[in-house]
C-alpha cells in the first residue's frame, strides 16, 4: 500500500461523515504536496476510496468500514496544581510594574513588612511591566533589555532588604508578554530554556520559587490569584472584591485592580466568606489611564497558621507614604 492510499483511508476512517471535497481539502492542506497540490487529484482518490467514483470502483475497491475498536483520544488537559505557603507571616507584593513603580510606595511597603519581621514574600504579579514588548502604541522608545536591567537592580534590592526570607514569583498578564511574543512573532523560540523569563532574572539562583502560568497559590485557606484570570467584570460589580466573591463563591484575595477593597458574605450555612483585592505599587497615572482610575497604593500581610487557618490584613499606602 503506498504512502498515498494510507492518508487517504486514514482520512476517510477519521471522518466517514464529512464531504468528500472537505476530506479533500483537509489532505490538500496536510500533505497536498504528495499530490503536486492538486484538490481535484486528491478529491478523485477519496471518491475512489469511497466507491463513488462509479460502477468499477463499487465493484473493484471494498467499501471502507470505520474500525470497530474505537477508543477516546487521549486529552490535551492538564492538571493545575497549586503552590501552597508554608505556615508564618507573609508580605505581599502586588503590582509593582517595574521599570514603573513608584518608588515611596515600595519602599513604605518594604520597610512595614521588615518593621513586621515577615518569613516570606509573595510577589503577586505584574512586578515587571514588560512594556517595551506589549502590543500597545506607547510614546516611549521601547527598549526591553534596560528594563530587564532595571527589574535585576530592583531584585537585589529586594535581596539585600529580604536577604533570608522565602520568595515566592506568581506570573501575571504582563509577565505572560514574553511567552506570548514568541509565540506570536518568534513561535519556533517557544520553549528554550535559556530564554525563558526566569533563566535570564536567575531567579532560581536567587532563591525564588517561580510559578507557573495560572498557577493558584493558597495561603492556608485562602486562594491567591493575580486577578487577570477571572476574566472581565470583576471590578465593575461594585468593587473588585465584591465581584472576585461573584467569580469564586470563596474566601480568595487578588491583585491586578489596583485598588483595595474587601468584601463579606454569609453562606447559607453560616459559613462568613470574604474577599480582599489589594492596591498596587506603581505609577497611579500611566500614559494608558492617567486619569479617572480610582486606583491606590497598597499591598498585604497574610499570617498562613499551620491549621490551615489565615488573617489578612489589607494596607493602604497614603500620598505621604504612612501606610494604614
Amino acid at each position: 500500500m503506498t504512502e498515498k492510499t494510507k492518508i487517504v483511508l486514514e482520512a476517510v476512517k477519521r471522518f466517514p461523515s464529512l464531504p468528500t471535497r472537505t476530506i479533500a481539502r483537509y489532505i490538500l492542506e496536510n500533505h497536498g504536496d504528495l499530490w503536486e497540490g492538486s484538490l481535484e487529484r486528491i478529491r478523485s482518490a477519496v471518491r475512489n476510496r469511497r466507491g463513488t467514483n462509479g460502477e468499477h470502483t463499487r465493484e473493484t475497491i471494498p467499501l471502507i468500514i470505520p474500525a470497530d475498536n474505537v477508543r477516546l483520544p487521549q486529552t490535551w488537559k492538564r492538571e493545575r496544581k497549586h503552590y501552597d505557603l508554608s505556615p508564618g507571616l507573609w508580605l505581599l507584593l502586588p503590582d509593582v510594574h517595574v521599570p514603573f513603580h513608584d518608588m515611596k510606595a515600595v519602599e513604605s511597603a518594604v520597610s512595614y513588612g521588615k518593621s513586621q519581621k515577615v518569613d516570606g514574600i509573595v510577589f503577586t504579579g505584574d512586578t515587571q511591566d514588560c512594556a517595551s514588548i506589549s502590543f500597545w502604541v506607547s510614546q516611549r522608545k521601547r527598549d526591553f533589555d534596560r528594563e530587564v536591567e532595571i527589574f535585576i537592580d530592583f531584585l537585589d534590592f529586594i535581596q539585600y532588604e529580604f536577604a533570608k526570607q522565602k520568595k515566592v514569583y506568581m506570573i501575571g498578564n504582563h509577565e505572560y508578554r514574553l511567552p506570548r511574543m514568541y509565540q506570536t512573532k518568534v513561535p519556533e523560540l517557544m520553549g528554550l530554556p535559556l530564554l525563558a523569563m526566569d533563566a535570564v532574572l536567575n531567579l532560581e539562583g536567587r532563591g525564588y520559587e517561580y510559578l507557573d502560568y495560572l498557577q493558584l497559590v493558597m495561603a492556608g485557606e485562602l486562594p491567591i490569584l493575580h486577578g487577570h484570570e477571572l476574566g472581565r467584570g470583576v471590578s465593575t460589580v461594585v468593587n473588585p472584591a465584591r465581584g472576585l466573591m461573584l467569580k469564586t463563591k470563596s474566601h480568595a484575595m487578588c491583585a491586578h485592580f489596583h485598588r483595595t477593597s474587601e468584601h463579606s458574605d454569609r453562606s447559607i450555612r453560616d459559613k462568613l466568606l470574604t474577599t480582599w483585592s489589594m492596591g498596587c505599587l506603581c505609577d497611579l497615572s500611566p500614559d494608558y489611564h492617567a486619569y479617572g482610575n480610582n486606583w491606590n497604593w497598597g499591598f498585604a500581610l497574610v499570617n498562613v497558621e499551620k491549621g490551615g487557618n489565615f488573617e489578612v490584613e489589607n494596607k493602604r499606602i497614603l500620598p505621604n507614604g504612612k501606610v494604614v
